[in-house]
């Protein structure tokens, strides 16, 4: 991992989840060229298997704010990282009742996966990892 890359910051373990596998792939690439640890997970409960056989802290999870069983599966992270930072990704057809897990930060997927989309996610994730820092109960 290059930790220079990510300026210190200490968030280091995204789980990205997706039915939609290009997003989740071409997140995952940004991500990982960052300097992050992207893991991909095609739903809750393929994310949930993937965490526990991997015995694996998570940091931030991005996921689809309509996918079954995601309020849950997000209170059983927090459990055993309670700074757990959530992106509930926002779909055009989202139902209308549809709503992202409490403290998650809402976005929409890319229409277009280009260098302006690539740039708005890294920020967001910084953004986060800044946050993370600047609360102060981090070492």
């Amino acid at each position: 991992m290059q930790l220079g890359a990510l300026g210190g910051l200490r968030l280091k373990t995204i789980l990205i989840v997706d039915r939609d596998l290009g997003f989740v792939f071409w997140l995952g690439q940004i991500l990982d060229a960052a300097g992050y640890v992207a893991v991909p997970a095609k739903g809750v409960a393929n994310a949930a298997e993937i965490v526990v056989k991997l015995r694996l802290s998570v940091d931030v999870l991005v996921a689809p704010m309509d996918e079954d069983g995601l309020h849950e599966f997000v209170e059983r992270l927090r459990c055993s990282s309670p700074d757990l930072h959530v992106v509930a990704l926002a779909n055009e057809e989202d139902p209308a009742g549809a709503t992202p897990p409490p403290g998650a930060v809402w976005k929409r997927k890319p229409q277009h996966r280009d260098e302006a989309a690539k740039s708005e996610w890294l920020g967001l994730i910084h953004g986060l990892g800044r946050n993370y820092l600047a609360s102060g109960s981090h070492g």
